[in-house]
């Protein structure tokens, strides 16, 4: 069975190009064929109209979207065609015409078109039949796998406490962890472009940290290799696949006790209220005191990244292909 996946065009983020480099080819070993297909065109009204009809000669058995581009799926047969949804903080972070212009093209008419739909997480799901009730038979959760290598290694210890925050949007909530950790003796790596505020934030309250922008995957691999905690309390995501990434390294994980992260976590994360620092703080300094705890707590990540391999996601995938062919 022939299975093409449409991607959209190269950007510096990656996320969901990474995800499926994992997963297709499992697939592959799954006895299908496959081919990954990028999207040549800009997002504007004549790129658009170009990426149409470039993906509409590139179409065969299984036609797999994997993300982003969903407007495409208005254009492709609903009934070979399959969207995966990562997301929909589209809706929370637009207003006005954007906004608009997101809910039809990116939600609801690809969802109305296509047959079969693919989230990442429940809580994806769960936000997409609160909107759209109708689509909720549509829907089929399969996670992201995990995207790091397992490779147990002697970690030689930190002479100071190494806290990892990985992403610096506005929902990654990384003010309260500054607040959290601004008297601790710990010292911070951010991963992601700091604003001016927290910048200024930072210097006024002498808190240590290097902050990484840029970075290949084998450099990021390194960072999650020497640090000591993950502080994860993000506010909104689609998935969260930094707790998985900090599991399988043997990183701590401290993330929030709110769908998706808690599921993801499993039991190998200390779960927080994402808005109260006094809680974040505190469970840092448990993970610093206590080194019976925290070896249980990464011992419980191991286990749960299992749940999460590539091999295990593309059995997912394959089974609603065949469900497709049907």
């Amino acid at each position: 069975m022939k299975v093409n996946f449409f991607n959209r065009k190269l950007t510096k983020s990656l996320s969901i190009e990474k995800l499926f480099s994992f997963i297709i080819p499992e697939i592959d070993k799954l006895g299908y064929d496959t081919k990954i297909i990028n999207n040549p065109y800009d997002l504007n009204i004549l790129g658009v109209i170009k990426s149409i009809l470039f993906f509409r000669s590139k179409k065969t058995t299984i036609n797999h979207i994997t993300g982003d581009i969903h407007w495409l799926a208005i254009f492709l047969n609903p009934k070979s065609t399959v969207l995966t949804i990562h997301d929909l903080v589209g809706l929370t972070q637009l207003s006005g015409l954007k906004r608009w212009v997101f809910y039809w093209f990116w939600v609801y008419l690809p969802i109305k078109r296509l047959k079969y739909i693919t989230t990442i997480s429940q809580k994806t799901k769960k936000e997409i039949v609160e909107l759209l009730p109708w689509a909720e038979h549509k829907i089929t959760v399969i996670e992201n796998c995990l995207t790091f290598p397992v490779k147990k290694v002697e970690k030689i210890p930190n002479a100071i406490t190494q806290i990892l925050i990985v992403g610096t949007r506005v929902n990654k909530n990384i003010e309260t962890t500054f607040s959290a950790i601004k008297d601790l003796p710990v010292e911070l790596t951010i991963v992601g472009e700091l604003s001016k505020k927290h910048l200024q934030y930072l210097k006024e309250h002498n808190i240590r940290f290097k902050n990484k922008i840029n970075i290949s995957e084998e450099e990021l691999q390194q960072i999650y290799f020497e640090s000591d905690i993950l502080c994860f309390p993000s506010l909104y995501e689609g998935f969260g696949l930094p707790i998985l990434e900090a599991q399988a390294s043997e990183v701590a994980v401290i993330t929030s006790n709110i769908s998706p992260t808690k599921e993801v976590a499993g039991k190998g994360a200390i779960l927080v209220n994402p808005l109260d620092k006094n809680e974040i703080k505190k469970s840092i300094e448990l993970l610093m005191n206590d080194a019976e705890f925290k070896k249980t707590l990464i011992n419980s990540g191991l286990e749960n990244i299992k749940n999460y391999s590539p091999q295990m996601i593309a059995k997912k995938y394959s089974e609603l292909y065949k469900k497709m062919m049907q």
